[in-house]
């Protein structure tokens, strides 16, 4: 329980069905000292006392540190654009809570996700979109085991934002009015640089800004607040916009150009994950995505002898950019998901 009202509403409905339902509230973040009035954590608790549900709150600060802030600012260091949500959920929301959950005695755990879990005949729970598009959270999902997925419960498969929030409305809870929850939630109001500002200044270093012939035309405030396929924030003057379309590490150098200098149809990526277990039909045509706001493009995929995968898209893509997943999908049911290396002409 976040405090917020998906996962309040995701506890009532449990709570509603005849399950037993106990609340845990995770402590993540900021690393300063913990503030027992935080905003969040008091909301969850008084939902969690109206509904008359077992609560407790866990400090996993320094786990999520280590498990998710750490990797995300050395990948950053790398050039690359990391998901840490994609990190947080296998690491901490289904791995390390999963785990507690199930040494409590727990037979499932639950959230506020929207998105739907089947299961099918064999015993294999399969991961779809939830009815809200606008709100459907299986990107972030996608690289997660079966085994995870054997005990996991989405309450709010079947609902939207707005149903979501009129049934809260209507309930004895805590006033959920402005409370959203976000990507990158560790960020805050300032946004990226601030957040590296504060915790990895030495990401900020500025450099040069150079189109693709490698003529100097600006500067930038560092490269770890770009990435490939940005046009906004470049802040040069040209003939047409400027996209990033890499980050030269070695020089600390951003490389610019137009959009068609930018366009790729393959994709290379490793670390795949099949929430099956196994692979699917490699002969069809499946829908891909590339970030989790982007819109499907129809592709292939091909797995290499070591493991990883090309996709092959019918339609080049111009922001394909290492760090983030590659989703799979056939239809609404997500497939799987595996972590860009490189685009590839």
């Amino acid at each position: 329980m976040s405090g917020g009202v998906d996962s309040t509403i995701a506890a009532f409905l449990l709570q509603q069905s005849g399950y037993t339902v106990r609340g845990v509230h995770l402590l993540l973040w900021p690393p300063a000292p913990y503030l027992a009035h935080s905003a969040a954590t008091l909301r969850a608790e008084d939902a969690a006392r109206r509904m008359g549900i077992d609560f407790q709150i866990l400090d996993w600060r320094e786990q999520f540190q280590s498990k998710v802030i750490d990797p995300y600012l050395n990948e950053l260091s790398q050039g690359l654009t990391p998901n840490p949500c994609v990190r947080c959920n296998r690491q901490i929301k289904w791995g390390a809570l999963l785990r507690f959950a199930l040494a409590q005695g727990a037979e499932q755990l639950a959230s506020g996700h929207y998105a739907r879990l089947v299961r099918g005949e064999d015993g294999l729970v399969s991961l779809w979109r939830g009815r809200d598009r606008s709100k459907d959270q299986s990107y972030f999902l996608s690289a997660l085991n079966q085994d995870t997925f054997q005990h996991m419960l989405f309450p709010l498969a079947d609902m939207t934002k707005a149903e979501v929030r009129q049934l809260a409305a209507g309930l004895d809870l805590p006033s959920f009015e402005g409370q959203e929850s976000q990507d990158l939630c560790f960020l805050g109001a300032g946004g990226q640089e601030e957040f590296l500002q504060t915790y990895a200044p030495q990401l900020l270093e500025p450099g040069e800004i150079v189109d693709s012939s490698g003529t100097h035309i600006g500067q930038h405030p560092g490269l770890a607040l770009f990435t490939v396929g940005q046009r906004r924030n470049i802040r040069v003057a040209g003939p047409e916009p400027y996209y990033v379309l890499r980050k030269d590490l070695e020089h600390n150098r951003l490389v610019v150009g137009f959009k068609d200098e930018l366009s790729a149809d393959g994709i290379l990526a490793t670390d795949v994950n099949w929430i099956s277990g196994s692979a699917p039909d490699l002969s069809r045509t499946y829908q891909m995505k590339i970030r989790s706001a982007a819109s499907p493009a129809e592709g292939q995929v091909q797995i290499l002898p070591n493991g990883d995968i090309i996709a092959r898209l019918e339609k080049p893509l111009r922001d394909i950019t290492a760090g983030q997943r590659l989703v799979i999908y056939d239809g609404d049911q997500c497939l799987g998901s595996a972590l860009i290396i490189e685009s590839r002409g």
